[in-house]
């Protein structure tokens, strides 16, 4: 099967009786974000994190729906092939610029066109003024003549449900284009009626309507926003657009050939049934093939794969161009929209992904309590070092937990978050933590990662330090700057009790370090070990604040009950796209724990590549020795003699961080080992 259709929720339009003079078809976006890219606004609601250059024109809530006071266009618009000037909104989800119509469409809605909707309407029929903090906002963005004027549903909600959904429509200058922007979503299986309504016999939806699935997660950027386009005039006739190159971002040398593959939505009016595809890869000599197996319905997205796979020569950085052309046999009536381009990454090799999943919760959630009980079920299934997790507890429901800090509040942040329990699977996967599954698990482990990352951790608890040796190992050279994240967590805890009948509370963030920006890596090199050494020295004793009203000030407090109950979990993060590329959770040294008789044993050299001496001159008796890897496993153990020199060959083993443990007489010490090729 040369192309898979991956999605057909935009498909056809409905439209009645359209009048010859003035139309409407829509197109999906392609990409995340807002249209023409020019509101960078975070999505929160007013009065809680909004910015102030926002307006108020509805206020909330609305047993009965209602229409707002009505607006003035700051810009000549057109709707239907007809100037507009003004226009108001309703607590249901309408925009209409007929301002003399009187009663508001209910909250229940249906498929477009309906007879209590008003002439020259936008829909986004389903939302509902059903809680204070869902307001109807405006905002004009750009400069003329290119500005657009958005309207916003901020935190609104729906009849029945207690969750929130933030959308917008906009109107864009000199286009007429009008957008309906998909963009904060807490609202499970929730669905909307989405289109234009021209009159009472003519309408523009989009394909499902009115059960058209909300796409956007709980993000407050606009990383994940979705919208569809509302494109005044006649839809062009064959006409491909590229979305994106599909193919890996890395691939193994060793595993070429590699397939070709790219999305693109179909943004003609004539289904496509086929197509001559080409690709080139850094300039070179276009490859080309044509495929007329192809079905592609308008507005609806397939996955082409070429007929001709790519063998790379040599590991690097590749310059990949793919497009179409010919659809239908025909020239395409857009060419400028064809072409999308990426960069792959060929290496000779990649490291097993160890995903990481962050857990935002409070002990004064009561749904949080069932679904950590559901989450480590499931983490304690996994075999040790495969996924590793930490979590942070918030600020509400209520007071909060008492262990809330001001970090975890920026990782809240960083991902949107906005309600509990949630969990983020390595900065890619945003949900419910109980919701987690063995599959959804399994698919993050599955992409390869370019990064190995290992180390270890030492604990001075009478000092209530905590030191960390992290070894970063890049498996391609790139020019991303990536961030060093670390945190101290402890493993359990008990004394942030509160109501939600948790007792026990587990892998609780402690301390990032230095802070939540973490460490910035930059040069990374194939196959060249970044070593970084760190330290964070816990002040003052230990403190329960009242709630999170008043969280910890690490100046002079902290909130560790058991230092020796402390671990150290480290990630390598894209903080602009928030992908995690790797995770470790450090092994822990013995150095500095309490070991007696034998502070005179030595490594060298160490690193090592091939042998190895352990100085044992200064230990009496006999000894033992067990050599162990970085996820606890043992890999050498043997006997020794005190007063000699013991050669350990390493020359067999992979890179990474290994541990050398030494027993005589009762005591025992333990050394880190570097093996480097």
């Amino acid at each position: 099967m040369i192309t898979t259709l991956r999605k057909l929720a935009v498909a056809a339009l409905l439209l009645a009786a359209a009048p010859l003079s003035a139309q409407y078809y829509y197109l999906p976006s392609t990409t995340n974000g807002n249209p023409g890219g020019i509101n960078t606004d975070s999505e929160y609601p007013v009065g809680g994190g909004l910015a102030t250059s926002w307006t108020t024109i509805s206020t909330a809530p609305a047993a009965t729906p209602a229409w707002s006071t009505t607006q003035t266009i700051p810009f000549t618009f057109q709707f239907n092939g007809s100037a507009v000037t003004q226009f108001k909104v309703s607590t249901s989800g309408i925009l209409t610029f007929d301002v003399n119509a009187t009663t508001a469409p209910g909250y229940t809605k249906a498929a477009l066109p309906d007879a209590s909707i008003p002439d020259n309407s936008v829909c986004i029929w389903g939302l509902a003024s059903v809680g204070t903090n869902d307001l109807i906002v405006t905002k004009t963005f750009g400069t003329a003549p290119n500005r657009q004027q958005w309207v916003m549903f901020s935190s609104y909600g729906q009849v029945g449900s207690t969750c929130w959904t933030y959308w917008s429509i906009v109107l864009e200058e000199s286009t007429n284009k009008i957008y309906l922007v998909d963009q904060r979503n807490a609202c499970t299986g929730s669905t909307l009626s989405l289109g234009i309504q021209v009159n009472s016999t003519t309408a523009y939806s989009v394909a499902g309507s009115p059960s058209v699935a909300i796409q956007a997660s709980t993000d407050a950027t606009a990383a994940d926003n979705k919208y569809y386009e509302f494109i005044p005039g006649v839809q062009l006739a064959n006409n491909f657009i590229g979305n994106e190159v599909t193919v890996d971002d890395f691939l193994v040398l060793g595993q070429a050939p590699f397939t070709m593959t790219a999305e693109f939505l179909n943004g003609g009016s004539n289904a496509i049934t086929s197509a001559t595809l080409n690709y080139r890869v850094n300039g070179g000599t276009p490859v080309s093939g044509t495929v007329s197996t192809l079905n592609v319905a308008p507005a609806a997205t397939a996955s082409l794969t070429h007929p001709q796979a790519w063998t790379p020569t040599a590991v690097g950085t590749y310059t990949v161009d793919f497009w179409t052309s010919n659809p239908n046999g025909q020239a395409d009536s857009d060419p400028s929209n064809d072409t999308v381009t990426k960069q792959v990454v060929v290496v000779n090799s990649i490291a097993v992904r160890r995903p990481l999943i962050e857990v935002f919760s409070s002990s004064t959630c009561a749904p949080c309590a069932p679904a950590n009980t559901t989450f480590k079920n499931l983490m304690d299934a996994q075999t040790a070092g495969d996924y590793n997790y930490i979590k942070y507890q918030m600020s509400w429901p209520g007071t909060g937990d008492p262990y809330y800090t001001l970090e975890a509040a920026a990782k809240r942040q960083l991902y949107g978050v906005n309600s509990v329990p949630n969990a983020q699977i390595d900065g890619g996967w945003n949900g419910h933590a109980g919701q987690i599954t063995q599959p959804i698990l399994n698919g993050f482990k599955a992409v390869p990662s370019f990064m190995d990352l290992n180390g270890y951790y030492t604990i001075d608890a009478t000092a209530q330090n905590v030191s960390m040796v992290i070894n970063t190992t890049p498996l391609v050279t790139t020019s991303k700057t990536l961030s060093l994240q670390v945190a101290i967590y402890e493993k359990s805890t008990t004394q942030n009790v509160k109501s939600n009948g948790e007792t026990v509370f587990y892998q609780v963030m402690k301390k990032m370090v230095p802070d939540q920006n973490g460490t910035t890596l930059t040069n990374l090199t194939d196959g060249v070990m970044q070593a970084t050494n760190l330290s964070y020295t816990f002040n003052g004793s230990y403190t329960l604040p009242a709630n999170a009203g008043s969280p910890v000030d690490h100046a002079v407090a902290h909130t560790v009950e058991d230092f020796n109950d402390l671990g150290v979990m480290v990630w390598i993060q894209d903080m602009a796209t928030k992908e995690i590329y790797q995770s470790v959770d450090l092994t822990q040294s013995g150095i500095g724990m309490g070991e007696t008789g034998l502070a005179s044993v030595r490594l060298f050299p160490n690193p090592a590549n091939d042998l190895v001496r352990v100085d044992l001159r200064q230990v009496s008796g006999d000894c033992t020795y067990r050599l162990v890897n970085n996820l606890g496993q043992t890999v050498a153990a043997g006997a020794a003699q005190g007063g000699t020199e013991l050669t350990l060959n390493v020359a067999q083993w992979t890179s990474g961080l290994y541990f050398v443990q030494i027993e005589s007489e009762g005591s025992t010490q333990t050394l880190p080992l570097q093996v480097v090729r």
